[in-house]
């Protein structure tokens, strides 16, 4: 027997699990949580009840529904539920807004692969805005009908379920089941903790005569159980058809008991839904009918406008719908009391009354300034008699479209262009639009084909030299630098073309062969192109750009940095702010190049803001840079950090070998095989085909020759890294560029008795360090011809050198190698003392495979370990926290929210809030609350 505790009928379990995760979330413990039921069960209703439960706990709470006329609107769903659209009055919500709306990313690849809704920027600007809220309160967001949630959308819901355990948090969702919804595979595909799934159930028989005697006044008699009996437990059903039979007076009530008066069969829900509409005045159905065209959440305004009536003529229709239950107002907001009876009110009308509607409210909403995007939800739904209005309101407003929802530009464009006559004169300006459409979608190959079509219609000559930018752009994107060039001189030497758009075609064609790994020719293009642009900011940038990587990559030194340094000058003056940004990076990996850890550092401070907001590829490139640094110099965990920041943006944008090679090498060092193994596998099955990616084609190459070695094939290792430092590594041919395989050749070289080879590396490693003069470059030199001469000074030098860089892991390896040279030399004292320098780095790192691998090769000469320690770094507890994640907890315990600590630390909320799960990991905790708690404790007692 179902017992009666709130004001839900039959919901009593639903209800007590929305009170059990409301007080969980409030105590700091954040969670996630999906109501799922078919229509009319009641998802909504048990929604609202986890909402009143939040409100009386003091929660802040903020509701939004998904609409099925916004699917192709890119995070329509959740800036409605968080109000950050731009309408705001709120600072934050206004300028995440603004990311949203995604102006400066307009006509910049957001992804690579097609996938248009992958718009990180907007993702991490709205993960942001919930942090944020979170830290001034506890926060529920309450997210109904989430089988109509946009793409877009649906991936903040899905990195929320990620992050919920880090925020006092309650998400909760609602949504129909059905196998091709989004949500659905969503939600039940995610291995993720702290994720409910209320999966609603017909009401039992017990609750629906309980439901009726509510709703009826009286228990209900047989001949009403009878007709409840159609409603297969379905409360909206129920409630309907209690509704319809008091509306008729057909009820009677008898000793405590409800009777229909007479027997009738049992409509269907979408009769009952319209009976109230029965009673109600002609232009109020009307306007109701208007008012579902238009779309849950439409104004009074919206409704004035479509119906052409003023607007106090409106508000009282609106009242009218009101008092029938069937209309009421949120905010400035006109909402359907269920989606339900939206829908049957949309579809009880004829297809071709629908389309003119939709097409009414068009030219209606436009002629009001409405929001492009709205607009053009109506467009893509009506008929194609409307061709004449499209063509003309698309070609206006698909600039701001397209920075918008691009998706939607594209379909509207397909739809204006297949009613057009092969004549008409806007086909140009059409396809220009849909071609910067499909580079913003990432459909790279279909923007490039578009714009080719473009330039062969009527009037393209306006559009000319814009039209071939787009098919070099996505052509490059795509990975294909030779289609680009050939088309970048093709439009230099065309007849016509203005003089400035010449020199940036040639500047660009330099990029072009610097990406086809054609470095002297880039470099005599760049050359020419900088000695042309005459002032041309973009033009120089370009230019400047080209000449610094291809002198980076033959001589590296402060010639070249100072190169990249007047090109980041010059971009500050660019067009886009994508190309500033990858101008800051390529700068960034110079530094760290020349071992100016400090000053990369500072780049990477400076740059983070600008990255997350621009998104795309800037944003993978921006981890994979933040974590080459932090390997490099000995922060492996903070590199981890890094590569899972930059996984999920790095899948879309061509970067995932580099990132997980990162991971795989670490793994490797650690001796941690299946997580080595796994990286490797993932390694191999991802193909980057970005021109950016193949310049860190290395990584693999590496990591692979690594896995090699630690696996007992050293001849294979040494048969890979001769390989690339005689043929190249993806685009990079230059054997100077692979100066950095030179310590690792002549060790394997000479391990496999091979000295001719060993010289020739050697003179390879001399060489770069002589232009360079980086220290660790100096620290190849000497490590090379230390091995070479079996010479204890020379590799000494070498770690010195490396110590001053500093690289860690490179000093304890020369450090390893002094020691067996002292060794062979009968100096085991000295040797021992070596070595035991070097345990402490491998310790420090963590690099249990390396430290196992000298402890092998020192037992060999005798030498064994002096003061014994710990075997290797701590992996778990307070004290395997690194010095960045401890700073992290200190802000944590402070009450800063992820935003605030990423100011705080000048790098990304992405790696903040990557650094607090895996701190939590490292503590086995729970919630940022236990985190602040233990830091607390743990100050109070150092005090």
């Amino acid at each position: 027997m179902e017992t009666r505790i709130s004001g839900l009928v039959g919901r009593e379990a639903e209800t007590l699990e929305m009170r059990r995760l409301v007080d969980a979330a409030v105590a700091g413990a954040g969670q996630s949580a999906f109501i799922i039921g078919e229509a009319g069960l009641g998802k909504t209703s048990v929604l609202e009840e986890g909402k009143a439960a939040a409100q009386q706990l003091g929660m802040r709470t903020l509701s939004g529904a998904a609409q099925d006329t916004e699917r192709q609107l890119p995070f329509a769903a959740i800036v409605g539920c968080l109000g950050a659209d731009e309408a705001s009055t709120d600072g934050l919500r206004s300028r995440v807004a603004e990311i949203v709306q995604g102006h400066e990313r307009f006509g910049m690849t957001c992804a690579m692969d097609g996938e248009g809704e992958a718009d990180f920027a907007g993702v991490e600007e709205l993960l942001g805005l919930v942090e944020d809220l979170c830290a001034r309160a506890p926060l529920a967001l309450f997210l109904d009908d989430l089988q109509w949630a946009d793409p877009a959308s649906l991936q903040v819901v899905h990195r929320l379920m990620q992050l919920v355990h880090q925020l006092p948090l309650l998400l909760v969702g609602a949504y129909r089941p059905d196998h091709l919804c989004d949500v659905d595979r969503l939600v039940r595909g995610t291995a993720i903790g702290r994720r409910t799934l209320v999966e609603l159930a017909p009401l039992s028989p017990f609750a629906v005569s309980a439901l009726l005697t509510e709703l009826c006044g009286g228990a209900p008699g047989p001949r009403l159980r009878s007709m409840a009996q159609g409603a297969a437990g379905n409360p909206m059903y129920i409630t309907e058809l209690a509704a319809a039979l008091q509306r008729e007076s057909a009820i009677e009530l008898q000793d405590g008991i409800a009777e229909p008066i007479s027997d009738c069969p049992v409509p269907p829900l979408e009769t009952l839904i319209t009976h109230r509409l029965r009673h109600l005045r002609d232009d109020v159905r009307q306007a109701l009918h208007v008012a579902a065209v238009l779309g849950a959440g439409c104004t009074v305004t919206d409704l004035a406008a479509v119906l052409d009536r003023p607007a106090h003529e409106v508000l009282g229709l609106v009242s009218e719908a009101e008092g029938a239950g069937i209309l009421c107002e949120v905010g400035t907001h006109l909402v359907f009391r269920h989606a339900l009876v939206r829908q049957a009110l949309y579809e009880a009308l004829p297809g071709s009354t629908r389309a003119m509607l939709h097409f009414r409210t068009a030219q209606a909403l436009a002629g009001t300034g409405a929001a492009p995007e709205r607009v053009a939800g109506h467009l893509l739904a009506e008929g194609p008699e409307a061709s004449g209005f499209l063509a003309s309101w698309l070609v206006e407003s698909a600039a701001a479209l397209t920075s918008r929802a691009p998706a939607m530009v594209v379909h509207l464009a397909d739809k204006a262009l297949a009613l057009m006559g092969p004549d008409d004169p806007l086909r140009g300006g059409l396809q220009r639009h849909r071609a910067l459409a499909q580079l913003s979608l990432g459909e790279l190959a279909d923007a490039e084909e578009t714009a080719r079509c473009a330039l062969l219609e009527p009037g393209s000559a306006e559009w000319e030299w814009e039209l071939r930018w787009i098919v070099v752009q996505a052509a490059f994107c795509r990975g294909r630098p030779d289609l680009a060039l050939v088309e970048a001189r093709a439009a230099c030497s065309s007849e016509g073309v203005p003089a400035t758009d010449a020199i940036r075609f040639r500047a660009f064609s330099a990029a072009c062969l610097f990406a086809l790994g054609r470095l002297p020719e880039a470099e005599t293009v760049a050359e020419a192109a900088r000695r042309a642009a005459r002032g041309d900011g973009p033009t120089l940038a370009n230019a400047l750009h080209v000449l610094s990587a291809t002198r980076f990559l033959e001589t590296p030194g402060t010639e070249a940095l100072e190169l990249a340094l007047e090109a980041s000058r010059f971009a500050a003056r660019s067009y886009h702010p994508a190309q500033r940004i990858r101008l800051q990076l390529t700068l960034a990996n110079n530094y760290i190049e020349l071992d100016r850890g400090p000053d990369a550092q500072r780049t990477l401070a400076a740059v983070y803001q600008d990255t997350e907001r621009a998104g795309g590829l800037c944003l993978p490139w921006y981890h994979l840079t933040s974590a080459l640094l932090a390997f490099h110099t000995g922060r492996w965990d903070d590199a981890l950090t890094e590569v899972e920041a930059g996984l999920d943006p790095g899948k879309h944008f061509a970067m995932s070998r580099a990132l997980r090679s990162v991971a795989a090498l670490i793994a490797v060092h650690r001796g941690q095989r299946s997580d080595a193994f796994a990286h490797m596998t993932t390694v191999a099955a991802a193909s980057d085909t970005g021109t950016l990616a193949w310049f860190y084609e290395y990584l693999p190459l590496c990591a692979r020759a690594l896995a090699d070695e630690a696996g007992g094939a050293s001849e294979y290792a040494y048969s890979r890294l001769a390989h690339a430092f005689d043929h190249g590594i993806g685009h990079l041919p230059s054997r100077r560029a692979l100066g950095f395989l030179t310590p690792d050749l002549v060790r394997l070289a000479l391990s496999q008795g091979d000295s001719t080879q060993a010289q020739r590396y050697t003179a390879a490693a001399r060489a770069r360090a002589d232009h360079s003069a980086a220290p660790h470059h100096l620290g190849d030199a000497y490590r090379c011809q230390g091995l070479l001469d079996q010479d204890p000074d020379l590799l000494l030098e070498a770690a010195r050198c490396y110590r001053e860089a500093p690289r860690p892991l490179s000093e304890a390896h020369a450090l390893t190698d002094a020691a067996e040279q002292l060794a062979g030399r009968r100096s085991p004292a000295q040797a021992r003392v070596l070595f035991d320098q070097a345990l402490e780095i491998y310790t420090r790192l963590g690099a249990d495979w390396d430290a196992a691998s000298a402890a092998s090769r020192l037992r060999v000469v005798a030498v064994h370990r002096g003061v014994r320690g710990a075997r290797s770094s701590c992996r778990r507890g307070w004290d395997a926290l690194t010095d960045t994640e401890r700073t992290v907890a200190r802000h944590v315990a402070g009450g800063h929210s992820n935003p605030e600590i990423a100011a705080l630390m000048c790098i990304s909320r992405r790696t903040v809030s990557t650094h607090i799960s895996r701190i939590l990991q490292k503590l086995e905790m729970t919630s940022r609350v236990d985190l602040a708690a233990e830091y607390i404790r743990r100050t109070s007692q150092e005090g």
